[in-house]
């Protein structure tokens, strides 16, 4: 994630290793691997043996990755709200719309959403 994704956050999500991405030199923060490109992010992601790698944002980091990707994990919101970053989108020709769960607004979540996954076609 970037470091803006993860000063939003607050604190190391769970059960995963973090890697934060960010250009300045100095920055740490407990619990945190920092790197300051994606290529080494995505070689200390691999050092871990981990069977999947996930981004979470933010949208710079979306744009840069999205061609070396085969899978995508989208939760769509379904309100419309004030935003300055976005999901780039999503080229129908190269993704195939493997899965889609429509969820209603709950006492969890205030808004309905959809879970997608998407795959990346084989050309």
């Amino acid at each position: 994630m970037g470091r803006k994704t993860f000063e939003s956050v607050g604190k190391p999500l769970p059960g995963r290793i973090n890697i934060v991405i960010t250009k300045q030199p100095d920055w740490k923060a407990e619990g945190i691997v920092v790197s300051n490109n994606i290529d080494d992010a995505l070689s200390k992601a691999y050092e871990t043996n981990c069977k999947e790698i996930f981004i979470i944002g933010g949208g710079q980091i979306y744009q840069e990755i999205l061609p070396n990707t085969d899978r995508i994990y989208l939760t769509r919101v379904h309100v419309q709200l004030e935003a300055d970053t976005f999901f780039p989108s999503i080229d129908e020709t190269e993704w195939l719309l493997t899965s889609h769960r429509d969820c209603p607004a709950d006492e969890k979540n205030i808004y309905s959403h959809s879970f997608q996954v998407w795959d990346k076609i084989c050309h």
